[in-house]
């Protein structure tokens, strides 16, 4: 039997790509530039962070919706990136399971995130609103790191790629296409 687990696990790990060259060896999510330089996305820096139904909440043991609002420091994330469909590459943290990138609302000099525990489900322990959610794609590469990349074009705007809840996120923007 262990002969069999341990080719059956052998053929599970041929399955998987080759991780991408020239990853950052530390842990980490990184993004390649179009010049091939690869940059490092950080979590944001929150300014506060707002909750809305507490008293309820607590008196009905979680039986009616709590609402938060974390408000991020500054109006753009200091990565920002020229391609509307980046794909990240991660290593070392978060889970692929729990991947997703959010739109954040844009203020004068902040940027802010709502969630709502009436909004959890299993895809979406965050409680993040239908509307911020941009399906992603990932890959899982034969290191144990992974890719994440949207299904499609994001719009000029900042975003958190978020691995379940607001708190493991890390922010970025992506710049307005100049044609």
């Amino acid at each position: 039997m262990d002969c069999l687990n341990l080719l059956l696990f052998l053929l599970v790990q041929a399955a998987k790509p080759a991780p991408v060259p020239g990853i950052p060896a530390p842990a980490g999510i990184y993004c390649r530039q179009a010049d091939g330089k690869w940059i490092k996305l950080e979590p944001p820096l929150m300014a506060d962070m707002k909750t809305k139904g507490m008293g309820l909440f607590i008196e009905t043991a979680g039986l009616s919706g709590l609402g938060m609002t974390a408000v991020y420091r500054g109006a753009h994330a200091p990565v920002q990136i020229s391609d509307p469909r980046p794909t990240f590459y991660i290593r070392g943290t978060g889970s692929e399971k729990d991947a997703m990138i959010v739109q954040l609302t844009q203020k004068k000099d902040s940027r802010t995130l709502r969630t709502s525990t009436s909004s959890a489900t299993v895809d979406n322990k965050g409680g993040f609103s239908r509307g911020e959610i941009r399906k992603v794609t990932c890959t899982v590469y034969s290191d144990g790191s992974f890719s994440v990349q949207p299904e499609g074009d994001l719009k000029s705007g900042e975003y958190l790629l978020v691995f379940g809840y607001a708190t493991a996120g890390f922010d970025f923007g992506i710049l307005a296409s100049r044609q």
